[in-house]
């Protein structure tokens, strides 16, 4: 793992306005703000986590097999086992406007995600010799915009950019590594316990840039059970086992694009080609506090994936290599940052 982030982790542990951050993308709000007698709505819901200002994890899944098919002869067909697959995340999400009817949240995020093959050498199949120990790099920065219209009605917009590929510092051209995603919801909050809302995003959940609709559905039953969902993308139950101590389960769709500069005939000739995966996580999830403001997330569950595809060039529909992937289990850690509760008691006090 890279150095810098380590220490880009750690300036972020210690800058004052983390502890104040929101939790961007499907919890953006989950803090209702009052102005005078008016509650005006938002998607959150009581019962949920506190929002999230700096999230660092790690995520592992042991063994599984992969074969390959493709239709190109020079390319051929392909079977291994990869050893590990490993994945390093960081996230920062802070306000930048905090009104009674308008929030808006900038987030940084850093992923990268890496293969280690079984008896991968010069001469073996090309695309397991590209892959292996390199770095599938994401960098993205993201803007949230909610608009709370009234006690009832809300609207959400979210815009985020990535750099999404196997770059370097020296060969990085953000035209050819850009993606763009945009997530636009529309709500209403029945209840202090019910919000519902509709939308869509122009994403890459299914590997290729396209629109999906969404239904956000947030609701806290009673004092232990909840939900909290954006169908079709994520739907947890969550049960609060205390104000400490949160238990999840459910699944959750992911799904990413990388752009891959391959140096290893065969695949060579191809100059830059895009590997677009989807997956589905059924999971279970604990979240518990160490201290106040720092808290730990345990999650596991199984990895089924849906589609592993090889495209001969950026943004084609030509599909080069099929990847037939096997199901496994993971694990992922994570620690992160919340409000500390004396800034929301506060928060309670001026409503």
């Amino acid at each position: 793992m890279n150095l810098k982030i380590y220490l880009l982790g750690a300036f972020c542990l210690l800058a004052p306005y983390v502890a104040s951050a929101q939790q961007t993308e499907t919890e953006a709000t989950e803090t209702v703000i009052d102005e005078g007698e008016i509650e005006y709505a938002s998607p959150s819901v009581l019962g949920t986590g506190r929002g999230k200002g700096l999230v660092i994890g790690y995520e592992r899944l042991p063994q599984f097999d992969i074969d390959s098919e493709s239709d190109n002869p020079a390319v051929g067909n392909g079977n291994s086992r990869v050893r590990r697959f490993n994945q390093f995340f960081l996230k920062v999400n802070a306000p930048v406007v905090n009104k009674p009817r308008t929030k808006v949240v900038v987030g940084f995020d850093y992923e990268f995600e890496e293969y280690n093959f079984e008896n991968v050498n010069s001469g073996s199949y090309s695309l397991y010799e590209n892959l292996e120990d390199k770095n599938l790099k994401s960098i993205g920065a993201q803007v949230v915009f909610l608009r709370s219209l009234n006690e009832k009605n809300f609207y959400l917009v979210r815009l985020k950019g990535e750099l999404n590929g196997d770059y370097t510092r020296d060969n990085i051209n953000t035209t050819d590594y850009l993606r763009t995603t945009i997530d636009v919801g529309y709500g209403w909050k029945k209840s202090p316990y019910f919000a519902w809302g509709v939308g869509f995003q122009i994403g890459y959940n299914f590997g290729r840039r396209s629109i999906y609709p969404a239904i956000i559905y947030n609701r806290t039953y009673n004092d232990k059970w909840g939900v909290e969902a954006i169908f079709p993308a994520n739907v947890k139950v969550r049960y609060n086992v205390s104000d400490k101590t949160l238990l999840y389960a459910g699944y959750r769709l992911e799904g990413a694009s990388y752009n891959l500069s391959v140096q290893d005939e065969p695949l060579s000739q191809f100059g830059n080609i895009e590997l677009r995966r989807t997956d589905v996580k059924a999971q279970l999830r604990l979240e518990q506090e160490i201290y106040d403001f720092l808290w730990f997330g345990v999650e596991g569950g199984f990895r089924q994936n849906y589609r592993n595809r090889v495209f001969d060039e950026i943004g084609s529909r030509d599909e080069l290599i099929i990847n037939d992937i096997a199901g496994a289990g993971y694990v992922s850690v994570e620690l992160f940052i919340v409000p500390p509760r004396a800034m929301l008691d506060k928060s309670r006090k001026r409503r």
